[in-house]
């Protein structure tokens, strides 16, 4: 597999096993890194944070609460985002016909739900992905239709445009109607993300993969199912999952930073490898139809090692939070934080299952729990660091590691 940066975007058609790739991807398995993305400086000591983590407090600040939930019919929260006034939406998404986004105010109260399944255009297609602009744009990948669709964060339907290639998530970036669109071309076996412009134009190539021939079914979904994020400014976060290595990129595709660690994968218990795999099993035998058997058995296959990224999410001061493993943490879930020069400021664990994380306005961290996965919760955390603001500001104004 190649790597390539600031090239030209194209389109392409799709191939007859794309429901098994989205189903992989919507069940959240980032596979292996491509070689290129290795470098010799990942071997390197993993640097030694800023701030003790000892130092670091997580206080639980908000839980939406069963009363709230009930009355917007929540049942799976996919993903979840602010808008700039502090309202959050949800994506409920629940196969086969349950589809809905949520919004609710800054204190948890339900307000309004839009996009619900019926017979009409203006409705939620099956997603796990969605994103509100700076804009006030609500904006997702109808997996089941390809297309891109749009609703004003009223919960006005706006339109829903049909995508070259398989479309797979969508990326918020400042400018009005701009915006990343990460996709996957089957018959040139790349996946990318290009930065587009509504409805659907291509403005630039950012990032890019080329699959090599030969590759499993599992291995090509892993492989293009590479993790994303955004920040404040519109800069791309990329990463894969068994390389700990983050590259930042602007909207031409040139490389503004790369954020390593050399820790190694922390191993699952055979009894976790077990349930992982029943689980994986059940959500592609519900979503992609008629497959062999032999087919799904090694799309549900999982790794031995957890991922050693996870998930990526950029906080509104800029910091990069990286959700990986800890073997110092037994329990909960942990964040890697690193600050804008790429230096390590510590580490959070939170006393949750996060399926998915996102950021208020304000910077407090919320996280869709799934301790209980039949009924996750949404919960918000005020994080400390270094117990004093003033802590934090000094650590982050240290002159970079060499």
């Amino acid at each position: 597999m190649s790597l390539r940066f600031g090239a030209v975007a194209s389109a392409a058609a799709r191939s007859a096993w794309v429901p098994v790739l989205l189903a992989l991807q919507a069940c959240g398995g980032p596979g292996p890194a491509p070689e290129a993305a290795r470098d010799h400086r990942a071997e390197e000591p993993a640097a030694t944070p800023l701030i003790d983590p000892a130092g670091v407090t997580v206080q639980e600040a908000f839980v939406l609460s069963e009363g709230e939930a009930s009355r917007a019919r929540l049942r799976q929260p996919r993903d979840f985002a602010f808008d700039g006034a502090g309202q959050l939406y949800v994506l409920d998404f629940e196969a086969p016909d349950h589809q809905q986004i949520l919004a609710f105010d800054a204190t948890g109260t339900f307000a309004y739900r839009f996009g619900e399944r019926d017979d009409r255009a203006d409705r939620v297609g099956a997603s796990d992905q969605l994103a509100v602009t700076p804009w006030n744009y609500v904006m997702f990948v109808d997996m089941i239709d390809n297309a891109l669709t749009s609703f004003l964060t009223m919960g006005t339907y706006v339109s829903s445009a049909g995508l070259s290639g398989v479309g797979m998530s969508v990326l918020s970036i400042p400018e009005y109607g701009q915006f990343y669109l990460k996709k996957w071309d089957p018959a040139r076996r790349r996946a990318y993300v290009v930065h587009m412009q509504l409805p659907v134009d291509s403005v630039a190539m950012v990032y890019e993969v080329r699959l090599p021939p030969g590759q499993s079914v599992r291995k090509d979904a892993r492989d293009v199912s590479f993790l994303t994020a955004t920040d404040p400014t519109g800069r791309l976060y990329v990463a894969f999952g068994d390389v700990y290595q983050v590259r930042v990129l602007d909207r031409t595709g040139a490389t503004v930073r790369v954020v390593r660690s050399s820790r190694p994968a922390v191993a699952k218990s055979p009894r976790e490898i077990e349930a992982e795999r029943q689980g994986l099993l059940a959500r592609l035998e519900a979503q992609v139809g008629d497959v062999s058997d032999s087919l799904l058995q090694d799309a549900a296959q999982p790794d031995s090692l957890f991922p050693l990224v996870e998930e990526l999410a950029v906080d509104p001061s800029g910091r990069l939070w990286v959700r990986t493993h800890r073997p110092e943490r037994a329990s909960g879930t942990v964040y890697d934080v690193f600050n804008e020069q790429g230096q390590l400021i510590s580490w959070v664990a939170v006393p949750a299952t996060v399926r998915q994380t996102t950021f208020s306005p304000a910077g407090r961290l919320y996280v869709i729990d799934e301790r209980d996965p039949d009924r996750p919760t949404i919960v918000g955390y005020d994080v400390t660091f270094g117990g004093t603001t003033g802590a934090l500001e000094a650590a982050e104004g240290e002159a970079p590691e060499s």
